[in-house]
């Protein structure tokens, strides 16, 4: 009999489609998919519940209407082989190489160059016996470089594994054009994003060495230097700070492999100069100007007449540039009547004014009435194709919008513009743009710099706030750090400028009424770039103590920049963006209208946000911890979400009003889903149950039991008639899939396969297929009816956690703990693409109903949308909480250390109270530990990094040393008593021993089953304690790496342990709400001390005194007397959020917590009183927002959230 992992290459539905073709009937499809899947006929009799005979009438059926000739055995033998012919005819004759082709143009209608197409074409493929490696076509911009290019790639592609197209017209950074690169093309790295830019192209030559690829990069011109002042001797020379293309090209031309670089450009580079010859595997192809015949179809095409005399002369004249002659044809066309003669009179008369590309651009330009030339300027501003509706939004006048068309059309037809194959959507040629870019810089420089009449800069934004991430930050490279380049020349120096754009804002404060437009908000956007310069060492922009009251601030990117004591009052903030106060991502659901999503935070919160623009619309509060679970009704007017509080809640979308708290469960609640007609709702729980329940009544119907593990995931099966209740899928800790009929509540079929907790189960929107993403690392499909697995795919390296069919089934997307989200081929089962850009775990991910969209959303507080065509990511949002998650005494207790969500350290100097903050890691900060003898800290994060700081000055920390190893975040760091050694916990499941001195790791212990949270030196400094997610506590010989015992009684995760002073005992806190004392010695539990009535997350021993301190999740610390288990003390009143860190001084004098909060509470353990807390400034700390229009009541409270005043 088969199985799922030796199942047949042909899928179910392949053989479902042909069966339907022929007519076979259901119950015949059941029996014919087993016999090819190599059942008996007694095992299929057995499976379907029927006799022998039926099953060979049923097979013999199907074989009559499939056309299958035989006996016994044969028959089937001759089905496989027919199947999997027409299965190959379908599927594997189609090209087998995988292109992405980028912003590759439209070759349709290309004519000539017959010549140049065969020579480059030659040099590509296999012409050349050193067949080219790297090959360049060059020549001036509209002569034709990218058509040719594009034109040879779409006939060379067949001879190519992959082709990947890239525009440089944008001047991308070369790590970018690297990442999307290497995220298309196969190769071996796990984590590629984390490695040098040099490893990178280390990888890009392996893969081009295994595998024939064909790399197009068009434009390379602009990254090349130019300007004013360019010299011969830069001729081919970068633009700084894009020198490492040249060392990218120098390397792709000497490394020996089968592929191919294929560049255009208006210049050579300077690599490719040194490189190219005649016998050398590099080629440059100049493109010259059009002969007569290739220039006569162009002006033919655009309905220009002329004598053989006039062509020549034009020919001559543009250089058979045919950008020069399209736009030629066309003003001969519409302002000389089709009269050649009279335009060539005119030209002659006016000498230079038609000379070449850039100087009769000049004259097109002028030509352009007021509206052609602002969709102009917009098009420049937006540089990418846009839509007409982006377009109309654009324009501010009623009379613009409606001519749109006409206007459109008049460009199209002057060869200014370019339209987008099967779309409506335009953009600028890149001679165009590149053009009108320069114009609408200088325009800007030029009226700033005279600070009269704000009109240009009020009519534009320099930068779109709100426009997709990697557009804004193309325009912050080439539009506003122009701009701010040119003034900073013009007015010398920085500070005068900023005090000139400060005189300017003060005038428009002064205006009445206050001016509409987008001045304020670019004048501020400059001042933010001013500031970028000064903040290298640090994540934030400062612009506090400014005074933007009383503007007009549209598009202004405000983001990570620091507010502090700033005004908004009373300003119109339209389109202006600000830092989101957001903890962790758990779940996130796009509704079915698509109008709008939402995500399930960590803290209980659950966001509501537009899609068109991704504002945030409403914050709902209610829960008290983790929303796990999220999903709207089939309407799209309720929103229903699942919490680690118990809870389930019904959300009335439009007001926020809660409808109804379902409390009935007994543990976490992980999972919601509505049925097809949005009456009944099932979510899943811990505590082993599904429950019904009536959405209209919020009563539960039915509880569903019948799972032996926490119940993970559930969906409804879409049904195909109202007349019939669809099936409801479970997926399981105790590695099953269940299929439920909820009108009985009984269990129809136990499916078993994975090895694994199932985290996921989805069906597709047809029904027939059932999806399923395990901690095994595999997906698998089943078949609904049978319940047979039809495919099994492994790609992911860790635990899947989340699995979504796309909306027209032909897309599965899979995530989970190893970061990357993949896009599987549903037909053939491969994996299309992986996404990557998430530095941690990616908890859900959810498609747009039209297909389009792919939202995740992550542990490294950011939900990411994503291009599905493309697997660009195109806007990310992201979350910003300063919880303190560690504190730390020095060992003089004169400093505590404390470790943010914010990416932050800080040391506070506890005379002053004063804190110096400092950082380089680029995660969260989850651990901090003071060396015994020197001043060094160390930091754990979840970057996946360990940092040692010099703190000899601590107003100057200075990192001595980054430890990498680790491929999950690090929660834990602590020094040996002796400080030779550093020990690191992770959720990578391993704990790992450093030396101090070197930074090498010594001892790698592969630890737990799951996540290490915490980890401890036993005060002698020979045996380490751990304790895990997967609730044991483990104690292990330091020398050896040998484990020693394992301590088991905890019911749940173990948050922190740590040794009594004298090692006598170690204690305890874990997510069951108690805490355990443990004799080191046999291992034995000799107390569990409860009273916390929510998780313990943190538990310390003083130091002078037999006491244990224990903190978590209830916002109180509590006392015990060790030797009874006493409870001595509550320190309430000193969090309003759950504690996760405590630290005693070294003379047991002072106790430290630190909380989700945000704050650092110092406690006096002689009286047991709360002292003065320690609290930084937020980053909105005093600003006034008082009188504000333009952002959502969401928007407000989030800068609330971060200190903001009305």
């Amino acid at each position: 009999m088969n199985t799922a992992d030796n199942r047949p290459l042909l899928p179910d539905n392949f053989i479902t489609a042909v069966a339907n073709q022929h007519n076979v009937t259901k119950t015949e499809l059941e029996a014919l998919i087993l016999a090819l899947n190599d059942y008996s006929g007694a095992e299929i009799a057995e499976r379907l519940k029927i006799s022998q005979p039926a099953v060979r009438k049923r097979l013999g059926e199907s074989y009559r209407k499939l056309g299958i000739e035989g006996s016994g055995n044969k028959k089937i033998y001759n089905l496989k082989q027919k199947l999997s012919a027409q299965y190959k005819s379908l599927y594997e004759n189609v090209p087998t190489s995988q292109e992405d082709w980028g912003e590759a143009v439209d070759v349709e209608g290309f004519r000539g160059r017959n010549e140049e197409i065969l020579d480059l074409e030659d040099w590509i493929v296999d012409g050349d016996p050193l067949r080219c490696r790297l090959v360049a076509v060059l020549g001036m911009g509209g002569i034709g470089k990218t058509v040719i290019a594009a034109k040879v790639a779409k006939k060379v592609q067949p001879k190519f594994d992959y082709l990947i197209w890239r525009s440089l017209r944008n001047a991308p950074p070369l790590e970018e054009i690297l990442n999307q690169l290497l995220r298309f093309l196969p190769h071996d790295a796990q984590d590629y994003l984390t490695v040098s830019e040099n490893n990178k192209i280390l990888l890009l030559i392996d893969t081009l060495r295994k595998h024939r690829c064909l790399v197009i990069l068009d434009n390379v011109e602009s990254v090349l230097r130019s300007g004013e002042g360019k010299t011969q001797e830069w001729a081919g020379e970068y633009e700084i700070g894009y020198e490492n293309y040249g060392y990218l090209f120098k390397k792709v031309a000497e490394a020996s492999h089968n592929s191919c670089l294929l560049l255009t450009s208006r210049e050579k580079p300077k690599e490719v100069a040194a490189l190219e010859g005649k016998n050398l595997p590099v080629k440059v192809l100049q493109l010259s100007s059009l002969n007569v015949d290739e220039a006569r179809e162009i002006l033919r095409d655009k309905g220009c007449e002329f004598t053989p005399q006039q062509l020549q002369e034009l020919v001559t004249r543009y250089s058979g540039n045919p950008l020069a002659l399209k736009i030629v044809a066309t003003t001969v066309y519409d302002l000389f009547s089709n009269n050649i003669t009279e335009f060539l009179t005119e030209i002659e008369e006016a000498s230079a004014a038609y000379g070449d590309i850039r100087t009769l651009l000049d004259t097109q330009f002028k030509r352009l009435s007021d509206l052609e030339k602002k969709v102009m300027y917009w098009l420049a501003i937006h540089r990418e194709y846009v839509s007409l509706i982006n377009l109309k939004s654009d324009l501010s006048t009623t009379d613009a919008r409606s001519n749109i068309l006409e206007v459109i059309e008049s460009l199209l037809r002057r060869s200014l513009l370019e339209k987008e194959t099967n779309t409506s959507r335009f953009r600028q040629q890149s001679v165009v743009m590149e053009y009108v870019t320069e114009n609408y810089i200088e325009a800007v420089t030029d009226e700033i710099y005279q600070g009269q009449k704000l009109e240009f800069i009020n009519a534009y934004p320099l930068i779109q706030a709100r426009s997709l991430d990697h557009i804004r930050l193309i325009q912050e490279r080439l539009i506003l750090e122009s701009v701010k380049q040119k003034l900073i020349t013009a007015f010398g120096t920085t500070k005068k400028l900023e005090t000139h754009l400060q005189q300017l804002l003060i005038n428009l404060q002064q205006e009445s009424p206050p001016t509409k437009g987008y001045a304020a908000g670019n004048l501020i956007n400059l001042l933010r770039q001013l500031q970028i310069d000064k903040s290298q060492h640090n994540d934030q922009i400062d612009l506090s103590r400014w005074d933007f009251s009383n503007l007009t601030i549209w598009q202004a990117y405000l983001k990570n920049v620091n507010l502090q004591n700033t005004s908004f009052a009373n300003s119109d903030l339209t389109g202006s963006v600000f830092t989101e106060t957001m903890s962790s991502l758990v779940s996130v659901r796009f509704s079915p209208d698509g109008k709008f999503f939402a995500t399930g935070l960590m803290s209980g919160e659950i966001r509501l946000w537009r899609t068109a623009d991704t504002k945030q619309i409403r914050i709902y509060k209610s829960h008290t911890a983790w929303v796990w679970a999220l999903t709207f009704s089939p309407d799209s007017k309720i929103l229903a979400s699942g919490s680690a509080d118990y809870r389930v809640k019904l959300w009335n979308v439009e007001t926020g009003e809660c409808l109804h708290t379902l409390k009935e469960h007994t543990n976490k609640v992980y999972s919601v889903a509505f049925n097809p007609d949005g009456s009944l709702l099932a979510s899943a729980s811990e505590d082993q149950t599904i429950k019904i329940w009536d959405i209209a009544t919020g009563v539960c119907q039915q509880t569903l039991s019948g799972h032996q593990g926490w119940v993970l995931s559930v969906t409804f099966q879409p049904s195909k008639s109202t007349n019939i209740q669809p099936l409801l899928a479970s997926g399981s800790a105790d590695q099953k899939i269940k299929l439920w009929d909820i009108n009985t509540g009984q269990c129809v079929k136990t499916i078993n396969g994975h090895n694994g907790e199932v985290n996921s189960v989805v069906f597709s929107p047809d029904g027939e297929t059932l999806a399923s993403g395990s901690a095994d690392r595999t997906l698998r499909l089943w078949d609904v009816n049978t319940g047979q697995c039809q495919q099994v795919w492994k790609g992911h390296s860790k635990k899947i956690y989340s699995v979504r069919f796309s909306p027209d089934m032909k897309t599965l997307a899979s995530t989970g703990e190893d970061r990357t989200i993949k896009l599987w081929d549903i037909a053939r089962g491969e994996c299309l693409k992986t996404l990557e850009g998430h530095y941690s775990q990616v908890w859900a991910i959810a498609f747009s109903p039209d297909g389009n969209t792919l939202i995740s959303c992550s542990d490294d507080q950011t939900a990411r949308l994503w291009d599905v065509k493309t697997g660009n990511s195109l806007n990310v949002l992201e979350g910003y909480t300063r919880d303190v998650y560690s504190v730390q005494f020095s060992p003089d207790s004169q400093i505590l250390a404390s470790g943010r969500d914010d990416h932050n350290i800080g040391l506070w100097n506890l005379q002053t109270k004063e804190c110096h903050v400092f950082n380089q890691h680029e995660g969260r900060i989850r651990s901090v530990a003071f060396h015994p003898n020197e001043k060094i800290l160390a930091s754990g994060s979840a970057d996946n990094t360990i940092k040692l700081w010099d703190i000899t000055d601590s107003r100057h920390s200075r990192c001595i040393n980054t430890l990498k190893g680790h491929d999950n975040w690090v929660w834990t760091v602590a020094f040996s008593p002796d400080g030779n050694t550093l020990v690191s916990s992770s959720e990578d499941h391993s704990i790992r021993i450093w030396e101090t001195s070197n930074g090498e790791c010594v001892q790698k212990i592969k630890a737990h089953s799951h996540w290490v949270w915490t980890v401890a030196f036993h005060p002698h400094g020979e045996i380490l304690a751990s304790g895990s997610a997967d609730s044991h506590i483990k104690l292990w010989d330091v020398s050896t790496g040998e484990c020693l015992q394992t301590l088991t009684g905890h019911q749940d995760m173990i948050w922190s342990v740590a040794f009594s002073s004298d090692g006598q005992f170690l204690a305890s806190g874990s997510e069951d709400q108690t805490v355990k004392l443990w004799n080191v010695s046999t291992g034995e539990c000799v107390q569990t001390l409860r009273g916390h009535n929510k998780p313990v997350y943190s538990v310390a021993f003083s130091p002078k005194k037999q006491i244990l301190a224990s903190a978590g999740a209830d916002t109180t610390v509590r006392l015990w007397q060790v030797s009874t288990g006493e409870c001595m003390e509550i320190l309430k009143r000193g969090h309003t959020a759950a504690i996760r860190s405590l630290a005693f001084s070294s003379d047991g004098k002072l106790l430290a917590s630190g909380s989700e909060d945000e704050n650092i509470q110092l406690w006096d353990m002689q009286t047991c009183s709360r002292l003065q807390p320690l609290k930084s400034d937020r980053i909105y700390e005093r600003l006034d927002i008082s009188g504000i229009t333009g952002l959502t009541d969401a928007e407000k409270a989030s800068l609330k959230m971060l200190g903001a005043v009305d």
